[in-house]
Formats: structure tokens, sequence, C-alpha cells
């Protein structure tokens, strides 16, 4: 039997942590970035030639992730489709009379199949502000409008004074 060898005491490498630091940073980036565009989910433009009608007491609020839709009315309205700012969509089942409904932002998606930005503690750009949201009911009937609750921080357009 020999005498045991001697090993220099292991030391933490300043490399070691930078690279830590940067892999973390990288996962952070990566898994917090939601998939805005999927041509795959694509759908069809806003119809143009379909005139808003009215104005029904449901109303809209823009919340981080989700949209609430409140229908204040004794109308319930079944097997619709949902335009948020003239360009996203989504299909509803239904919205009953007096209910509240809460709907992902990613299942509103454009002719590109890009849906708006939603808002967050992670999100990496400006969310999309919502200001106008409408009800399509088929292909012949107008539209309806409904009531958005646009937070105090949006402006509608270059003269208003919020």
């Amino acid at each position: 039997m020999g005498l045991p060898t001697l090993r220099p005491p292991m030391r933490k490498s300043p490399n070691g942590l930078l690279q830590i630091a940067f892999a973390g940073a990288a996962l952070v980036a990566v898994g917090c970035n939601a998939n805005l565009y999927d041509p795959k989910l694509a759908t069809r433009p806003y119809p143009e030639s379909l005139q808003q009608e009215k104005v029904v007491q449901v109303q809209v609020v823009p919340m981080e992730t989700q949209i609430r839709f409140i229908n204040a009315t004794s109308t319930s309205y079944d097997n619709i489709d949902v335009w948020i700012n003239r360009r996203f969509v989504t299909h509803m089942e239904h919205l009953r009379a007096g209910e509240q409904i809460e709907v992902k932002i990613e299942n509103f998606r454009d002719q590109w199949g890009q849906c708006p930005q939603p808002g967050g503690f992670w999100r990496t750009r400006p969310p999309t502000p919502i200001v106008i949201t409408q009800i399509q009911r088929d292909e012949t009937q107008p539209l309806v409008g409904l009531v958005t609750v646009l937070p105090p921080d949006v402006k509608v357009n270059s003269r208003d004074p919020r």
C-alpha cells in the first residue's frame, strides 16, 4: 500500500456560475415567450361588408391573459363569432343571458394565425389593447357591438387626454 494521493482543493469557477446563469436566463426567455403566430390557426379576414347594427350591454373586460364577457342582457347568443379590434376572431358556442365567461386571449386569431399580445408579468412586449369588440351571428346579419371596458392607461386616439 502506498501513500494516498493528495489533490488540490476544488475551486468554484466563475465561468461555471456564468454558464448556469446564462442557461437559466435562456430557459426563462424561451419558456415564457408565447407562440403568438401559428399559420395552422389562421382564420378569415374581418367582414368589412357587414355594418354594426347596435351596441348591447355585454361588457368586455380585458385581463392579463383572458377576456371576461359579462352578458347583462336578457338575450342569449348562440353559435357566434366574437371579433376584437376588427382583426382577431374566436368562435363561442354560447353567451347566455346573465352569464359571465372568460376566454383566453390566445384563442383569438387573425387571418395569418397571429393572436393579440397577452399581458402578465412574463410578457416580452406590451399587451395588445382591446378597444372594440363585436359579435357576428352569421354571414349576412349586421354585427352587434359590445361595451369594451378600457384600462385607464389606454389611449383611444391622439386627442384623448388620458
